[in-house]
């Protein structure tokens, strides 16, 4: 919302409703994947701090990530996003070369390396979906992850 000028309502101030209307989960931004510039960057993790800071007993949103995201951006998302989040991965799912079950499974299977600090490449040796999906999608973003275990923001 906010990279457009004319638009006149900041990302902060939607978070914010999001959070006072009850809301689950509101789509912040991503940190690698189409939305992933420096500046979008920057605006995801200050929505997200919005959406998870204390606020007495008005609950947390949960931050979603989208766009462009298959499993070798998993690392920089959970890097620079936290792990609080929620990763929507559809095209990185259902365009698998092996399809929906298999892509799946890679998202799995790149999360699980993530979280237990393998890199993606050497975990895809022993996870062929895996494998192929960072075959398909490129290695880029397929390095290990050195910020695990902050929330989504900080």
């Amino acid at each position: 919302f906010t990279r457009n000028p004319f638009h006149g309502v900041h990302m902060r101030v939607i978070a914010k409703l999001t959070r006072l209307a009850g809301g689950d989960q509101l789509h912040s931004g991503t940190a690698a994947g189409k939305m992933g510039l420096p500046e979008e960057v920057a605006e995801a993790k200050e929505s997200g701090k919005v959406l998870l800071q204390e606020w007495g007993e008005i609950k947390p949103v949960m931050p979603v990530a989208s766009g462009g995201i298959h499993p070798a951006l998993v690392p920089k998302n959970i890097e620079l996003l936290g792990t609080d989040l929620v990763i929507n991965a559809g095209g990185g799912i259902h365009g698998h070369p092996d399809g929906t079950r298999a892509g799946a499974t890679a998202m799995r299977q790149a999360i699980d390396a993530t979280m237990k600090r393998i890199p993606l490449e050497k975990y895809a040796e022993t996870h062929p979906e895996l494998k192929k999906a960072l075959d398909k999608w490129g290695y880029r973003y397929a390095e290990k992850s050195e910020t695990l275990g902050r929330r989504y923001g900080e």
